[in-house]
């Protein structure tokens, strides 16, 4: 029989629909945490450590690129479709025409760049062919994460992981295990590729599942006026996560480089459940606080942080307890890089542990306030891994990473609790 307790909680409508949704969600994430985990031990093992850490920095350059050329679109996409269906056709329609242009800018500027990137900011000129193949991958990584934002405001959950984190990485080890590519020039193309594929099949799920009824148009003005503190946000959270591979190109070899890059990949599995929930929570977030039900926005969101808790940490207790045996399944080279692991695992321990603070700002129409906390903690971010890693090597680069990590999820629960009048690290409740 069950306990009295959980009778309780699924007798709920609402209870039994989050925990059947972050179910569903919850499998399509493993399976997309699983490619991703995947696709990086393909590469680490292909590649090895020199060239895979060529590939590791070029993708971390385009991610912030991308970030920068979304403008802000992929949480207003979110929001709009999610709280407001009707505008979810036109919203996303002018979106990707902005990154269409935006990201073919900054692809061209960076494929003719890349040389003078990889000498100047890097003393790296065996990088620069490497961000030249990867370069019109910016295109393809913005169109397919406004289109998956788009889908997970539909509540498209399986089709919006698909396309976010599944699609490219299957094509990534498809395209290792049937040709073998050897340099990381090759694989960076293939990636290219692979993101404008992924990015048009995103549109298509998109417009094959949208709103038939009830169209509206969005103005452009509206759409800047809530793109416009995100942009900064998007931009500023890319910092946070990849300024420590960001700093360690300039400061550290292409080798130590990759066992970073592979122990923030791995450290990031911890959070796919966060991922997984925010998938299914964020879109309620925006309809509840719209229809100013205070008390079941508060709810919703505690009931989230405990069952990310519920899963996220025995996944961390493991990195933290054999994190040489992580390492060792990339490779010999990699082993060293178990202390990076643990450090890192840390920082997404505080991540899972804080709950959707960033969805819940975002959709509840305080998007400054979630652009001043990315402000920041991306500053520090910058700050603490040019500092720890000019003094302290890769190490210092982890460390700093963690540190940004945890500061802008803290700085986030003061905000929701400022905002919107409740703590969400108060589990308890």
């Amino acid at each position: 029989m069950l306990p009295s307790k959980v009778k309780h909680i699924l007798a709920n409508a609402d209870n039994r629909d989050l925990l059947v949704s972050s179910a569903a969600a919850f499998v399509i994430r493993v399976l997309g945490a699983i490619s991703g985990f995947a696709a990086t031990f393909f590469i680490a093992r292909h590649l090895g450590a020199a060239e895979s850490g060529y590939y590791f920095l070029a993708f971390s350059v385009i991610t912030i690129i991308s970030a920068f050329s979304r403008a802000g679109l992929d949480n207003t996409v979110l929001r709009y479709t999610g709280s407001a269906p009707d505008l979810a056709v036109n919203t996303t329609l002018k979106s990707v025409f902005l990154i269409l242009l935006l990201g073919s800018f900054s692809a061209i500027v960076l494929y003719f760049c890349a040389p003078l990137f990889a000498e100047t900011l890097f003393s790296k000129p065996e990088l620069a062919p490497v961000l030249q193949y990867m370069a019109f991958g910016v295109v393809g990584l913005s169109v397919l994460t406004i289109s998956a934002m788009a889908l997970q405001g539909l509540r498209r959950v399986s089709a919006s992981i698909f396309v976010l984190n599944i699609a490219i990485n299957l094509l990534l080890i498809l395209s290792l295990y049937l040709v073998g590519y050897s340099s990381a020039a090759q694989l960076a193309g293939v990636y290219a590729f692979a993101s404008i594929a992924v990015g048009a099949i995103g549109f298509s799920l998109f417009y094959w599942f949208r709103p038939r009824e009830g169209r509206s148009t969005i103005s452009w003005r509206e759409l800047f006026a809530s793109c416009g503190p995100l942009w900064v946000v998007v931009i500023m959270s890319q910092m946070v996560q990849w300024s420590g591979q960001f700093m360690a190109g300039a400061y550290v070899s292409s080798e130590a480089l990759a066992q970073l890059a592979v122990a923030q990949r791995t450290a990031m599995l911890s959070s796919f459940i966060l991922i997984a929930v925010n998938l299914v929570v964020a879109p309620r977030f925006a309809k509840l606080y719209r229809n100013n039900d205070m008390a079941q926005l508060e709810s919703l969101a505690i009931k989230s942080v405990k069952l990310i808790g519920l899963f996220a940490l025995p996944v961390i207790g493991v990195m933290l307890v054999f994190p040489s045996f992580l390492m060792s399944l990339f490779g010999a080279e990699f082993t060293e890089g178990a202390a990076l692991l643990q450090i890192l695992a840390i920082g997404q321990f505080i991540n899972a542990m804080t709950g959707s603070v960033g969805f819940l700002l975002m959709m509840s129409g305080h998007e400054r306030d979630m652009r001043n906390v990315t402000l920041i903690s991306g500053t520090l971010a910058l700050l603490f891994t040019w500092f720890l890693t000019a003094q302290f090597g890769i190490v210092g680069a982890a460390i700093g990473t963690a540190i940004a990590v945890a500061t802008q999820n803290l700085l986030a629960v003061y905000f929701v609790k400022k905002r919107l009048g409740f703590n969400t690290l108060a589990v308890w409740r």
